[in-house]
């Protein structure tokens, strides 16, 4: 039952309308967000880490409202096997709950796997994988532990992808070079033939054409990355990481230099041109 003394007061935005509330309309702060919940040291980050995200052009778009009706999370595969559901983020964020929304970002937000059923199925079209990938974002920004756990693992990963542009091709993946995969990567090994032929594009079933970069590509891809921010976001969350990246980033480009001063001074004929870094 709506409360009429509440219609005057109840604002245009629609995600206020929430079905899960007895009566309709904002509830007050204190109810709405039990910072006590958290641990002293991390209720301001909690709130910076939510006033950024509600800051973000991306947030107001994606988020419209909500029916309650729970066809986003019957639909989620990660629901099926976690404590994960996208219609309970929603109502945390219309709610504007930053206990809840820092507790989701640390322990569950990670647990979709960005199939966009969620998204597709939400008769109030909202666009709800794209609130999880904002939170993600954000997480990593911010530097929390739980974008630093999750991934740990992805350094081999942003490592080439950055510096080379590729990261694996399928004639490299053994047991012996993936120990980390566990058995699984065993168990794909045994048909890792039949599975290659299956691929058709001729760069994923040869290591030595997958890792053939040249170093003005090389050079061009990094410099994207550190343009676009994404080094900088690696830096929060892994120093190594980024350290090792940007030594790799200005050795290339000073060889890219010297190599491109010596052409211009007729120092070099074309035969002696690298068409690949890995040859200097």
């Amino acid at each position: 039952m709506v409360n009429k003394a509440l219609l005057s007061t109840l604002p245009d935005d629609p995600r206020y309308l929430d079905a899960s509330y007895n009566v309709q309309g904002p509830l007050p702060e204190e109810d709405r967000n039990l910072l006590s919940n958290l641990k002293p040291e991390e209720r301001e980050l909690a709130k910076q880490f939510w006033e950024a995200v509600k800051s973000d052009f991306r947030f107001n778009e994606y988020l419209r409202g909500c029916l309650n009706c729970g066809v986003c999370t019957s639909g989620c595969p990660a629901a099926k096997f976690y404590d994960f559901g996208p219609r309970e983020m929603i109502q945390y964020m219309m709610r504007n709950e930053v206990d809840k929304i820092w507790e989701f970002v640390n322990k569950k937000v990670w647990a979709c796997v960005q199939c966009y059923t969620c998204s597709m199925r939400c008769p109030f079209n909202n666009e709800i994988a794209g609130l999880i990938m904002l939170l993600r974002e954000y997480a990593v920004k911010f530097a929390l532990p739980s974008a630093k756990e999750v991934l740990a693992p992805y350094r081999r990963v942003l490592l080439t992808v950055i510096t080379m542009g590729n990261q694996v091709t399928p004639d490299m993946i053994q047991p012996d070079a993936f120990p980390d995969w566990g058995p699984q990567a065993v168990e794909e090994s045994k048909n890792m033939d039949v599975y290659r032929k299956a691929i058709p594009v001729d760069l994923l079933q040869r290591t030595d054409i997958g890792w053939h970069s040249s170093l003005q590509t090389a050079v061009e891809i990094m410099t994207i990355f550190i343009e676009s921010g994404v080094l900088d976001s690696i830096k929060k969350i892994d120093k190594d990481l980024y350290d090792m990246i940007m030594d790799i980033y200005e050795e290339r480009k000073q060889t890219l230099e010297e190599i491109k001063e010596k052409w211009k001074k007729g120092e070099l004929k074309e035969e002696d041109l690298p068409d690949s870094w890995l040859e200097l």
